[in-house]
């Protein structure tokens, strides 16, 4: 799995940026928000990444941050969307803003999305509620929650281990800080013991 890319910007086109990585250069496909916070050719640039593999189709996508590439993934795995209508929503909405669409079911900015119909809408906004977890969900309807960064990346850890959204949330859930500060190992020990049992 290639969980991130590091290099220096060689071209940003409509989608997609251009990065050198040692002597190389790999083409990421990217959302517009993402391509409007990387700066300008020359630069050095960190995009959190996913290769995406089918039988005709090797395509290297990259994200400006952790909670975007995870939206990207859990739009992946609803019926009737790929990649390029995941980027599509992405580049529509910021995604804070689509974790409240999520979180509000609001049809009318689903189906504003050029070829997202008021079916595959309804599909899509029920979907992603039952994927995201607890935290997300809390997040979307605009609360504060803490620790919210180090359950992301506890999650994200969990994903590049293998596991999926659903099953990386579950396994969070319940934690008990029990007074000390939260970190990331303390939440990634609970879910693989968490694991280890079910």
């Amino acid at each position: 799995m290639i969980a991130s890319v590091e290099g220096r910007l060689l071209e940003k086109t409509e989608d997609s940026v251009i990065l050198e990585v040692a002597g190389l250069g790999l083409q990421l496909y990217v959302s517009r928000n993402t391509l409007e916070s990387i700066p300008s050719a020359g630069e050095r640039v960190m995009l959190y990444s996913h290769l995406y593999v089918r039988e005709d189709v090797l395509a290297l996508y990259g994200f400006s941050t952790p909670l975007e590439k995870e939206l990207f993934l859990n739009l992946l795995g609803i019926t009737g969307v790929g990649p390029r209508m995941a980027l599509a929503i992405l580049s529509a909405y910021k995604p804070e803003d689509f974790l409240r669409i999520v979180a509000t079911e609001d049809l009318a900015s689903i189906t504003a999305i050029p070829g997202v119909g008021k079916k595959s809408g309804q599909r899509l906004l029920m979907e992603m509620r039952d994927r995201l977890g607890p935290q997300e969900m809390e997040l979307a309807r605009g609360r504060s929650v803490p620790g919210e960064d180090i359950y992301r990346d506890a999650r994200e850890a969990l994903r590049n281990l293998g596991y999926t959204s659903a099953e990386a949330a579950r396994a969070l859930e319940g934690f008990q800080a029990e007074g000390k500060s939260l970190t990331v190992e303390d939440l990634l020990k609970y879910a693989l013991s968490r694991m280890a049992r079910d």
